[in-house]
């Protein structure tokens, strides 16, 4: 079944390029397009998945030739190495076998069933030539380069770069890896567009993506090298700005499809990403939901690095006051700080200030004494993650109301007050025994002490009420009793 499953990825992705290639003809000029193919000896090896190299690399290109139909716009030329068309000269066993000159299905085909693995591995010397086989002129031109090695004969990439720059022409060079080793992998850093694969179905997907761009235009994405975990990055793109094109951020060697956080290139470029919580090694990738798998049309590394998160803030306060919290982390979207009771599930939180909004934040407690927690928490995940955390004491504070015994209907008396003067506290006049949560005329207690309370027009037994909005009902924190008469 999975082997089964892997086939259909391959196709549908060949699909797609095959149907770019295609559609897009004529509508951005000519383009010259180059194989390279790798004939050395060690091609004879066998992948992960029990194909040689070389069998796995002649079934993917047979897939993708077969499929690919012919345009005036397009030219499609094949170059092979180490295939001992060249006899006693290793180092310079490279021949251009088929021309870039328009799409020669039968006798590239030909040449991709007679080439046998036999020599070296010359490839800056097949890049050097390779050069020399594009026109002098406007048209896009693209190399796509099929090795299981790196260098064998000395070469170095750099002077093959140096020869485009020198001849005046631009290529883009896509370098399809088969199962190559670190030190292999790390010989191509620098050289246009690298990507390694371990099967067959591998090897058709990446090139699917190497040659899908060849008529619509090139596709990258690129931001920054290195950041912090969770943090907003900006990546700029290039592509067609197709509907349905998007970038995203996903694990490295994530399996063709799959997406996290991302944006739609309508969106603008740069684009806007939030990247994963969890540090380590990451891809960007500019992808297409006009397929199933969603294909990869560019990629670019990330690494994502821990960032530091703490807190700092008085080490008991009063239950109920407004406190300062000094904060260090990266500020992301959606970071924010709230208090909560010792040990409370991660994810709980209770009054709170996004780290956007400021460092110092001013933060409200609780209304109840005890032992908290001030918790650095982010909303990019569920449950919200406590990334740093520290304990806080909240005592009890004193409350206490002072004023006259008595007071005529509809008067203004004078009422002192005692307590911690926490946003939202109060003083009110109600009925005797009225419900908790309950009041009439009223006065903040950041309206001064003491403070002016007018008194009900009616006669009776009434309570002055020192309360709080930062519960519900709010809470009676301190009472006298008073005679309307």
């Amino acid at each position: 079944m999975s082997r089964y499953r892997s086939s259909c990825r391959t196709s549908v992705v060949l699909a797609l390029s095959l149907g770019l290639l295609a559609g897009a003809a004529g509508a951005q000029g000519t383009t010259n397009v180059q194989l390279i193919l790798d004939a050395s000896g060690s091609m004879l090896g066998k992948l992960p998945d029990g194909q040689t190299r070389m069998a796995s690399a002649k079934a993917t290109l047979t897939q993708f030739l077969t499929g690919l139909k012919a345009d005036s716009s397009l030219n499609v030329g094949m170059r092979i190495y180490g295939g001992g068309l060249k006899a006693g000269a290793q180092c310079e066993d490279s021949v251009l076998v088929t021309p870039m000159k328009g799409f020669d299905r039968a006798a590239l085909q030909g040449q991709v069933t007679a080439a046998t693995p036999k020599g070296a591995t010359p490839i800056v010397y097949s890049l050097m030539q390779a050069a020399n086989d594009f026109p002098k002129d406007t048209s896009r031109k693209v190399i796509v380069l099929v090795t299981d090695g790196e260098e064998s004969c000395g070469g170095k990439l750099n002077d093959a770069a140096a020869l485009f720059k020198k001849i005046g022409i631009e290529v883009d060079i896509r370098i399809i890896g088969i199962d190559l080793n670190e030190k292999a992998r790390k010989s191509f850093e620098g050289v246009g567009t690298f990507e390694n694969t371990r099967s067959g179905a591998e090897l058709g997907a990446a090139l699917s993506r190497a040659t899908a761009t060849a008529q619509t235009g090139t596709y990258a994405v690129s931001g920054p090298k290195m950041a912090g975990a969770g943090s907003q990055i900006e990546v700029r793109w290039t592509g067609p700005n197709n509907p349905g094109d998007y970038v995203t951020v996903v694990e490295k060697g994530a399996p063709i499809g799959k997406y996290t956080t991302y944006f739609h290139t309508r969106d603008g470029n740069p684009g806007k990403l939030t990247v994963p919580l969890t540090p380590g090694e990451y891809e960007l990738r500019y992808s297409s939901e006009k397929a199933s798998p969603n294909p990869t049309l560019a990629s670019a590394p990330i690494t994502l690095t821990p960032p530091t998160y703490g807190l700092s803030a008085p080490k008991t306060a009063g239950a109920g006051s407004q406190i300062e919290v000094r904060w260090t982390g990266p500020n992301n979207p959606g970071d924010y700080v709230t208090v909560v009771e010792k040990g409370a599930p991660i994810g709980k939180y209770t009054t709170y200030f996004h780290t956007g909004d400021g460092n110092p934040g001013k933060l409200t407690v609780p209304l109840t004494p005890g032992e908290y927690e001030l918790r650095y928490s982010s909303e990019k995940a569920s449950p919200n993650p406590t990334l740093a955390a520290i304990p806080i004491t909240l005592t009890a504070p004193q409350y206490g109301l002072t004023a006259p015994a008595t007071a005529k209907p509809g008067s203004s008396i004078q009422v002192k007050w005692t307590g911690p003067n926490n946003p939202g506290d109060y003083v009110t006049v109600v009925r005797k025994g009225a419900p908790v949560g309950e009041y009439t005329t009223y006065f903040y207690t950041r309206d001064g002490n003491p403070g002016t309370l007018k008194m009900p027009a009616q006669p009776g037994s009434y309570e002055l009420r020192y309360s709080s909005e930062k519960a519900s009902p709010n809470p009676t924190l301190s009472s006298v009793g008073i005679e309307v008469r």
